[in-house]
């Protein structure tokens, strides 16, 4: 009986510590595991703040070379009609493109999407590329000079695409709510887009949060991105 109890007693024992050994084997595992993730999600931050200071430090170079350049083309033409002529048009070209800053009245629309979404058809409750597409060709038609996107200027060879959840203007990722800006004649812009039959109106129809604000003041950043021409010469 007793030698029963014993080898009882025994196998408990060793069961009990082969459940220890594998716990301490399997938390240690867990220790490195969670290690190596913060080391790796460390480093890839450290790579992003290093790229982004880089990136800052070479943004910063060019606007002082754009204002170095500035600076050159004032002073040459202070006392040249022609230079002066040149710069003006220069100026007026940067304007066109979009590589200047402006300010003006016009229009600033805020779009967002509903608060009230049907799990079912939640397509229809939220902002996608193609209503910015929209709401950019009915400010177009009406006679904007200047347009921007949560402060991405549209210009000629941007793009506006949705990836997945993700809105990308000129190559940035942009998130609701989104503020469109476009500078000209309030009256015209403000009367195309809410009279009656117009995008804006099917966009409040799905529910979605839109506001349309007159402005005197109105500032639309200059386009930060390169034109590159692959086709044009």
């Amino acid at each position: 009986m007793k030698t029963k109890q014993i080898s009882l007693l025994l196998g408990i024992m060793c069961f009990l510590l082969t459940v220890g050994i594998y716990v301490q084997i399997k938390t240690v595992n867990n220790s490195g595991t969670a290690v190596a993730k913060t080391n790796t999600e460390n480093e890839l931050r450290n790579k992003v703040l290093e790229m982004k200071e880089k990136y800052e430090k070479v943004y910063s170079k060019v606007e002082n070379k754009e204002k170095e350049l500035t600076t050159l083309i004032n002073d040459a033409s202070a006392n040249d009609s022609t230079a002066s002529e040149l710069s003006e048009r220069l100026n007026n070209i940067n304007s066109l493109i979009g590589l200047s800053n402006l300010q003006g009245p016009g229009i600033i629309i805020h779009v967002s999407d509903s608060e009230d979404v049907d799990s079912i058809n939640i397509s229809d409750f939220v902002v996608h590329d193609w209503d910015l597409i929209m709401l950019v060709n009915d400010l177009c038609i009406a006679g904007a000079e200047a347009i921007s996107i949560n402060g991405e200027r549209i210009v000629s060879t941007s793009a506006i695409t949705c990836i997945g959840n993700v809105i990308k203007i000129n190559d940035e990722k942009v998130g609701t709510p989104f503020e469109i800006k476009a500078i000209g004649s309030q009256e015209r812009l403000y009367g195309a887009l809410t009279m009656n039959g117009r995008y804006l109106e099917q966009l409040k129809a799905r529910g979605l949060n839109v506001k349309v604000i007159r402005s005197d003041s109105v500032e639309v950043d200059k386009y930060n991105g390169i034109f590159k021409f692959d086709y044009a010469h």
